[in-house]
């Protein structure tokens, strides 16, 4: 599941599909499974496939963009110096006209409300200055506008 030859995005006939679970393409994916079967074998969470989430933020960041027109800027890495923690690169930055900001983060499929930064943990644990929304890779890869929707709710209320 790591290597698959094709190297594809979710699965593929060459690692997980098969005629037999045909019904089921939509629900497979390979980064998942290889998260999951490491998690059985050593009881420690994996880190997940930085590509992937980078890749999987830029398309967050995109939709918000492209979806959102309340008053609300997004921009993509930018550094907020933390008390404690120095330099911090938030993924997706989300200021209010009024100020407020918030930091929209990715998560692994196993660990919803844990960001797969680590340096966005510290933030969480040792800062109130930016709310961080945590959100599920695995939503944004299979359902873009509910990903968005969570987001725009979270920084709307």
């Amino acid at each position: 599941m790591k290597t698959c030859p094709e190297d594809c995005d979710a699965s593929c006939y060459r690692c997980l599909r098969s005629f037999k679970n045909k019904f089921e393409h939509g629900l497979l994916d390979r980064h998942v499974g290889a998260e999951l079967v490491e998690y059985l074998l050593t009881g420690d969470l994996p880190a997940f496939d930085l590509r992937r989430i980078v890749g999987s933020t830029e398309l967050l960041h995109q939709d918000l963009e492209r979806q959102t027109d309340s008053g609300i800027t997004f921009t993509s890495n930018e550094v907020v110096t933390v008390p404690e923690l120095g330099d911090v690169t938030i993924p997706i930055l989300a200021t209010h006209l009024d100020g407020r900001r918030f930091a929209v983060a990715l998560t692994g499929p196993l660990t919803t409300e844990h960001p797969a930064d680590p340096t966005i943990v510290a933030l969480c644990e040792t800062w109130d200055g930016i709310e961080v929304i945590p959100v599920n890779e695995l939503l944004v890869r299979g359902n873009l506008p509910a990903a968005t929707r969570l987001v725009q709710d979270r920084l709307l209320n």
